[in-house]
């Protein structure tokens, strides 16, 4: 068993109680200088000794950035469908709290917002149309 020391508690401890930080030139692990603990527990100080405005320009960013890997849209092009849309969910019609950007799984093609719940119920029903009609007709001939 490989022992490495925490820079932070100086305590000696087994290498897999260490975040792998990259894999070197010859295929070894390279592991952070502190150990698990001592870096969440570092990672939690800093996040709450920032300022709100500070995290939520973080969290900001963070969004900005999800937007345009994953779905192609400036934050602007975010906003604009969600003006489009009056801040209603495309399915329920419910206002939007947290809008979620729906999308087709195999083209990648951004069809609009919903909320969280039709979002999620979507994505559970694997977007099969035929899945949907059955929930209708089960639903209607159970009224």
């Amino acid at each position: 068993m490989e022992i490495k020391k925490c820079n932070d508690c100086l305590i000696e401890k087994s290498v897999e109680e260490f975040y792998i930080k990259r894999i070197g030139k010859r295929g070894q692990n390279l592991y952070t200088s502190r150990c698990k603990v001592c870096q969440l527990d570092r990672n939690m100080k800093n996040y709450y000794n920032e300022s709100p405005e500070k995290r939520k320009r973080r969290r900001d960013l963070c969004s900005a950035s999800h937007l345009l890997r994953k779905f192609g849209l400036t934050t602007e092009e975010f906003s604009a469908m969600i003006e489009g849309q009056n801040n209603k969910c495309k399915i329920c019609d419910c206002e939007l709290e947290q809008p979620q950007v729906d999308h087709n799984h195999t083209t990648g093609k951004v069809r609009g917002l919903l909320c969280k719940p039709c979002n999620m119920s979507l994505g559970l029903l694997k977007e099969d149309p035929k899945v949907l009609y059955n929930m209708i007709s089960y639903i209607n001939d159970n009224l």
